[in-house]
């Protein structure tokens, strides 16, 4: 049984990242004056989109492993996000996240090149 968080594996650098900060808030209008009142809640987490450029099946495997050991979305990794988000301050750092499908699958080529795509949330 693996440890958590995993550590993100980097035999293969991301072809992109994409970092959104998900924020808990409402807006409700007015029907008649068109008036908007903010609610500003607190809940607030990180959430990374990620896409790995097409690789041999050889690294594919340390991938696969770290799929398989994430167990679904039972497991957690770390990974530093201020390379992704330049300029931000205070800098996000290092963050737990828990992918957030089900099931994670990848894409081959004839089983010789294999490309994964996925979604984690921070573990709050």
């Amino acid at each position: 049984m693996p440890t958590y968080p995993l550590t993100f594996p980097t035999n293969v650098a991301p072809q992109n990242v994409q970092v959104t900060r998900r924020t808990a808030a409402a807006v409700s209008t007015s029907p008649t004056s068109y008036k908007q009142q903010v609610y500003k809640h607190p809940g607030k987490r990180w959430q990374i989109d990620v896409t790995l450029q097409p690789m041999p099946a050889d690294f594919a495997a340390a991938w696969t492993q770290f799929f398989y050991d994430l167990d679904g979305q039972a497991g957690t990794f770390s990974l530093n996000l201020n390379p992704y988000c330049p300029g931000l301050t205070p800098a996000p750092g290092v963050v737990t996240f828990r992918p957030a499908d089900p099931e994670l699958g990848w894409s081959s080529e004839l089983a010789t090149t294999f490309g994964f795509t996925f979604r984690a949330v921070e573990d709050l």
